[in-house]
C-alpha cells in the first residue's frame, strides 16, 4: 500500500494538500469561503480533511487558476447550467482569452512598431544635428537649427 493511499483515506490535511498542490493554505481557505471547493471535513481536532474527491476538486481548480481564468470566470464554469457541458463553457472561456490575448499582441506590436521607428529615426539623424535634437526620434522637422 502506497503512503499516499493511506493519507487520503484519512484525509489530508489543509497544509499537506496546499504542498501537493503548489498553492497556499490561504488560497485553499480563500478557494472554500466562495465556494469553489465544497465545505471538508473536520477531525477530532478541527483540521480541515479532504478526501479524494475534495482533492481532485482542488488540483482541478488550481490547474484552472494556471489558465488564467478570473474567480468569476471559474465559478461559472463549475457551476451547472444544465445546457452546456464543462467542455463547451470552458471552450467558450479559452477562445474569448484567446481574443484578449490577439488583441493585445495587436497593440503591443503596434506600440513596437512605433518604438522601432523612432529608434531607427533616432539613429538615422544627421551628424550636423545639435547633439540634444531629438526631433527626428519625435518624428517631426527638426526645429533645432
Amino acid at each position: 500500500m502506497r503512503l499516499m493511499d493511506t493519507v487520503t483515506r484519512r484525509g489530508l490535511r489543509i497544509g499537506e494538500l496546499a504542498k501537493l498542490l503548489g498553492t497556499t493554505t490561504k488560497t485553499l481557505r480563500f478557494y472554500e469561503q466562495i465556494g469553489l471547493l465544497q465545505p471538508v471535513t473536520r477531525s477530532a481536532s478541527a483540521y480541515r480533511l479532504y478526501d479524494d474527491d475534495a482533492i481532485a476538486t482542488a488540483r482541478f481548480v488550481i490547474g484552472l487558476r494556471h489558465l488564467e481564468l478570473t474567480i468569476p470566470e471559474l465559478q461559472r464554469l463549475l457551476r451547472e447550467d444544465g445546457v452546456t457541458t464543462r467542455r463547451q463553457r470552458l471552450l467558450a472561456l479559452m477562445n474569448e482569452r484567446l481574443r484578449r490575448v490577439e488583441l493585445e499582441l495587436g497593440v503591443l506590436q503596434g506600440r513596437y512598431d512605433d518604438l522601432s521607428a523612432r529608434h531607427a529615426a533616432l539613429l538615422a539623424t544627421p551628424r550636423d544635428r545639435p547633439p540634444q535634437c531629438v526631433c527626428d526620434a519625435l518624428l517631426q522637422p527638426c526645429t533645432c537649427q
